[in-house]
């Protein structure tokens, strides 16, 4: 990949520059982002380049009420056909965001999305930051409820069955400092392993950071074999704050696969939600195949 500076998609006002989910197919990458208006997906060859791709808007939000609100969407292929997750304000009343799900039946990511609905079985359930993890032929949904981190299995791509198992909830002092709240799922596989990197803290403010559990054996569904570690592995320092949100995906570079993290984070310290832009930079695995980020950088690959 050629050389960049971090942000690689400056501050905008219109959530483009928040939660950023990028996949890698088919030779580009895919960065799906919520505007105002409505949902997006913007094509590019090069990682880097994700904020001037070629952009396709592929949902309408409505204007005001119900529907208008949409955050954090993910992109994902499930056998052969696309869908889209993410948690729109369903009742404006009751401020509620719950899960819904788009579904695109071409081999595309750049097609016709339908709208289907809230994910079945959280009807009526504050859902926000779903994501799906894979183990042993099943698929599960992580999803955070106020503060709160769950996992059900799916019984298909919109639909989950069986209980709400509480995963983690905020406990240690590095995911405390600032509102409660554990959110922004993103799992990583290495060599048998699974891992849930989560954001920690509230997001409008500095102290916002990456932690991360970790599960090595037993039964997935069963929070006590997962280890959730003590210091926060992704934070602010002197000059970038409230570094995350994220999502994983890889670069080729120099005939060799490396790991990419794309982040959100903040220039400005107290900017809060108006101050985030998108960065990228690879990360390494050490000897127990934990990842290794480093601290957020402007020039990563320097």
């Amino acid at each position: 990949m050629k050389k960049f500076t971090n942000p690689i998609i400056p501050t905008e006002t219109d959530g483009h520059t928040a939660d950023p989910y990028v996949i890698r197919h088919d030779g580009y990458y895919f960065h799906c982002c919520c505007r105002l208006d409505g949902i997006y997906i913007s094509r590019s060859s090069e990682l880097c380049d994700i904020g001037s791709g070629e952009e396709f808007k592929v949902f309408d939000a409505p204007i005001s009420g119900n529907m208008s609100q949409w955050y954090a969407p993910e992109l994902h292929q499930i056998d052969g056909e696309w869908y889209i997750y993410a948690s729109p304000l369903v009742d404006e009343k009751k401020d509620l965001h719950t899960m819904c799900v788009l579904h695109n039946k071409s081999d595309n990511p750049i097609g016709s999305y339908e709208f289907l609905g809230v994910v079945k079985g959280l009807e009526n359930t504050w859902s926000i930051d779903g994501t799906i993890m894979e183990h042993d032929g099943d698929r599960w949904f992580i999803w955070t409820n106020c503060a709160e981190m769950f996992m059900t299995k799916m019984d298909s791509p919109t639909s989950i069955t069986g209980p709400h198992i509480s995963l983690m909830k905020p406990e240690l002092e590095f995911e405390t400092k600032c509102g409660l709240v554990n959110e922004g799922p993103a799992v990583l596989y290495r060599n048998g392993k699974t891992h849930i990197v989560f954001s920690a803290n509230d997001s409008k403010y500095d102290d916002y950071c990456l932690g991360i559990m970790s599960h090595t054996d037993g039964d997935i569904d069963n929070p006590s074999n997962w280890t959730k570690h003590s210091c926060a592995v992704f934070e602010k320092t002197d000059s970038i704050y409230g570094p995350g949100h994220c999502s994983f995906t890889t670069v080729d570079e120099n005939d060799e696969i490396v790991d990419y993290i794309v982040y959100h984070a903040n220039l400005q310290s107290g900017s809060g939600w108006t101050g985030r832009s998108v960065w990228i930079q690879p990360f390494e695995w050490d000897d127990n195949d934990m990842p290794v980020f480093g601290k957020p950088k402007f020039n990563p690959t320097n």
